[in-house]
């Protein structure tokens, strides 16, 4: 990748037409909100009582911001203050069109949050491997957030060949990734970003086994016939049936070993007040 040519800005300046093609992208949107809560989101209840504000950075149409209000909503009785903050104009005109009850500001979130407001939950999924410099957004987010939601793709060989990319970055990557992380210099990133993990989980994807037919449709349309195709599809099957069926802890010694997979993860800002449901302490 040549770093001095590729702009970021300008390539996601036409991003949403390629994102919005896509058959299954809305219903994966969603489907990485509702995993999270699904994770994360009991914990996150226990911690914070209720959810006021959230935003979400990155988030493009608000599939997902949309998605993960609708669990809050439906935990909490009632609907979070929710931002989205995203630098695609294209993206804000159609997610004010679909979701005209979430405030969207087309603008970093660097720029666009106001040094004051303080937000109860941040998410940022697939947002980092887009960024010239991730460490520097994650610090604001840990100064105006109290707890972070994180999915980052973990796109390196793992600490057993180097965390070596496993694929070129830039114009020459389907999504334009320029970053590319292994779970240990992910998780130091978030450490110097001001966050500390209260939870995680690596995945070798998110979209189940089952789900593959609403989720990648795209996929599943591609020629697949030819002894060849067979034989990568049931490879392809039983790996996957293989890492589903590892217990957690194994599964994600193994990705940091090897590379690959999905970074799943809820942090907590070390600038954070008290939680919510936090006893004070007894007065003398």
């Amino acid at each position: 990748m040549d770093e001095q040519k590729f702009d970021p800005y300008e390539y996601y300046a036409s991003y949403p037409t390629k994102v919005i093609s896509r058959p299954g992208y809305p219903a994966r949107a969603a489907f990485k909100a509702t995993l999270m809560w699904k994770l994360y989101g009991s914990e996150l209840h226990r911690r914070l009582g209720e959810i006021n504000t959230y935003a979400d950075i990155g988030g493009c149409f608000g599939f997902a911001a949309n998605a993960m209000v609708f669990h809050i909503a439906q935990c909490q009785g009632r609907r979070p203050q929710t931002t989205i903050f995203e630098i695609a104009s294209d993206f804000v005109m159609i997610g004010k069109q679909l979701f005209p009850d979430v405030h969207f500001i087309e603008a970093e979130f660097e720029s666009g949050a106001d040094a004051s407001d303080v937000f109860d939950l941040v998410t940022l999924f697939d947002v980092l491997e887009h960024l010239v410099d991730p460490e520097s957004l994650l610090r604001c987010v840990a100064a105006r957030s109290r707890y972070v939601l994180l999915k980052t793709p973990m796109e390196t060989t793992g600490s057993w060949r180097g965390a070596r990319p496993l694929g070129q970055g830039g114009d020459a990557h389907p999504d334009g990734h320029i970053q590319f992380f292994s779970p240990g210099s992910y998780e130091a990133l978030l450490k110097r970003g001001g966050l500390d993990i209260i939870k995680s989980r690596l995945l070798p994807t998110v979209v189940p086994l089952g789900a593959r037919l609403a989720l990648v449709p795209e996929r599943l349309a591609q020629p697949s016939s030819g002894p060849v195709a067979v034989v990568k599809r049931c490879l392809r099957g039983a790996v996957r049936a293989v890492h589903l069926g590892m217990p957690a802890l194994l599964f994600g010694g193994v990705r940091r070993i090897v590379g690959g997979g999905t970074h799943l993860c809820l942090c907590r800002s070390r600038q954070a007040g008290p939680d919510t449901r936090e006893s004070p302490s007894p007065q003398p």
